[in-house]
């Protein structure tokens, strides 16, 4: 394949000769190794492009330094999965699971269960990852419904089976200056994600992020604190629950119905 290239180069312009030696170097630099055969593919395109009279910076549209930023991403692509909406189970886990627990200020957190939870998240997630491909989209859905039941099903087992161990508080000074700190940082991810992305999914879990953070907060501030451990208290808890769930799915169809007519573009 190596002399076929070399042969293949041969038959360019000058020009187009000298503007290729220069994007095959620049390729060469680059993390990836440009195989041979990647390397045939451009060259015949490159032929068939002088055929119609037609420069390489035409054809690779810009300089070679350009048209190198452009062939890593179609040399090299990324998995279909690993997108930012890869965030979105990881925070929505976070926010619907993990911090739920913890709203109560003398309610600890268990370091040992959690990495048991996230350990059976990211195995779902590789599950579903894998198994995606091999459906139709209505077997997809199916089959990620299924994971998620026997997700939660093995997250109820864990949360009475895990050892306590590594137990930690959200105190009320500490605890409350984390969770706004948290929230301003997801928040601050998810409006950074949604320019570069404006059909991203993690906007759905903008309002859910903060009526969690204001229930725990309601839980450690006089005068709400003495409130929240009252009948009236889990009520407000179990309504703000209700409402962050809600708005997942309100504004999370509102991005569904957007992404469907960019798809019908």
């Amino acid at each position: 394949m190596t002399t076929q290239n070399a042969a293949l180069r041969e038959q360019l312009t000058p020009t187009n000769r000298e503007y290729w030696d220069q994007l095959a170097s620049l390729l060469a630099q680059q993390p990836k190794r440009t195989s041979d055969a990647q390397l045939h593919d451009l060259l015949t395109g490159l032929l068939v492009a002088q055929s119609r009279q037609e420069e390489a910076s035409q054809f690779f549209g810009g300089t070679p330094a350009e048209a190198v930023r452009t062939l890593t991403a179609t040399l090299w692509p990324r998995p279909w999965w690993l997108t930012s909406d890869l965030w979105f189970p990881f925070i929505l886990f976070t926010i619907g699971i993990i911090l739920p627990t913890a709203i109560l200020p003398a309610v600890p957190l268990q370091a040992s269960l959690m990495a048991v939870q996230y350990g059976l998240l990211v195995i779902a997630l590789g599950l579903g990852i894998w198994l995606a491909p091999k459906f139709s989209p209505r077997g997809r859905l199916i089959s990620w419904g299924i994971i998620i039941v026997v997700l939660l099903a093995a997250l109820s087992v864990a949360a009475r089976w895990v050892p306590a161990a590594g137990l930690f508080y959200l105190t009320r000074k500490g605890g409350s200056l984390f969770l706004l700190a948290f929230a301003v940082a997801l928040t601050g991810l998810i409006v950074g994600v949604q320019r570069r992305q404006p059909a991203s999914w993690l906007p759905a879990l903008t309002a859910d992020v903060w009526i969690t953070t204001l229930l725990a907060l309601m839980a450690r501030i006089a005068p709400t604190s003495s409130l929240m451990v009252t009948a009236t208290g889990n009520l407000i808890i179990a309504l703000g629950t209700i409402l962050g769930d809600l708005s997942i799915l309100i504004i999370g169809w509102h991005i569904w119905q957007a992404r469907q007519a960019t798809d019908e573009d």
